[in-house]
């Protein structure tokens, strides 16, 4: 089990949570974040995170691995005959994805009946489809999002603004804080995966790990306390800092503070607080 952490605030709400007859919000899916089936370009250019993250390194988690998990994503959602505008609406109910309808089964009965067809019900996608998705989709939403919380350094502000910082410094006591049990996150996360600062739908912001290419957008692999919309991303696989800093994850973690779109943060909280 990843290492994770709650607030404060976010324990007492837990455990209230627990108690009632809604929990999490279960009935009501979390607005997508919005990311498309394709790579965003990037707003840096890879020379301009040095010395912090290696232009090479950044080059090669972008044109490789990220564009991998994207092509295996694709190749999944043709296999499933499925077509999506926003790879979000994909995770949250992914256990129970189905292949899309046919065309005839959207025909009234009498007309089914009359031209020898019959109603079939939605099949479920098989536990190899879903297993695709799960790793290629949720390997395209997490690189998207890592890539949207990077700038250059000293290019935008050097912490968390407005109300973002607000509900930070309300959740962890302050911004030194929040920055030391997200890093003790990070550093105590075995193997692969991602540290998340996420946005619960009851208004608290945790701090969690997920393995290999999971995220907090995966209601039915996630802890229910730690599920929501992330509003702050940290590649933890080896791919993306081995080169550079060999196994030492701390320096890696340490020079990624650096070049973490702060802006992006604020932006990014505004986005998950807006009431839709």
């Amino acid at each position: 089990m990843p290492l994770s952490q709650t607030t404060r605030r976010g324990f007492l709400t837990t455990l209230t949570a627990a108690l009632s007859s809604s929990v999490l919000g279960s009935d009501v899916p979390p607005t997508p974040l919005g990311v498309p089936l394709r790579q965003e370009p990037l707003a840096f250019a890879f020379e301009e995170l040095e010395p912090f993250l290696n232009a090479r390194t950044l080059r090669r988690h972008y044109e490789e691995h990220h564009a991998n998990y994207l092509r295996e994503l694709r190749e999944t959602l043709a296999a499933a005959d499925m077509t999506v505008g926003n790879v979000t609406s994909l995770m949250p109910g992914m256990s129970h994805m189905a292949h899309p309808p046919r065309a005839d089964s959207k025909l009234p009965l009498g007309r089914l009946l009359s031209s020898g067809l019959s109603f079939q019900e939605p099949q479920k996608l098989s536990k190899e489809s879903l297993k695709a998705i799960r790793m290629a989709g949720g390997g395209h939403i997490n690189h998207t999002v890592f890539w949207r919380f990077l700038c250059p350094p000293e290019s935008g502000p050097s912490g968390p603004q407005g109300r973002a910082a607000r509900a930070i410094v309300e959740d962890f006591g302050s911004v030194k804080t929040f920055r030391r049990v997200f890093k003790e996150a990070a550093l105590a996360h075995p193997g692969s995966g991602w540290a998340w600062l996420t946005y619960r739908p009851d208004g608290c912001l945790v701090v969690s790990t997920t393995p290999n290419e999971d995220n907090p957008l995966m209601k039915d692999h996630i802890p229910w306390h730690l599920a929501g919309r992330p509003i702050l991303a940290l590649d933890l696989w080896e791919h993306s800092y081995c080169e550079q800093y060999g196994e030492d994850r701390e320096q890696y973690i340490d020079a990624w503070w650096k070049v973490v779109n702060w802006e992006f943060v604020g932006h990014a909280y505004e986005i998950v607080t807006a009431k839709v």
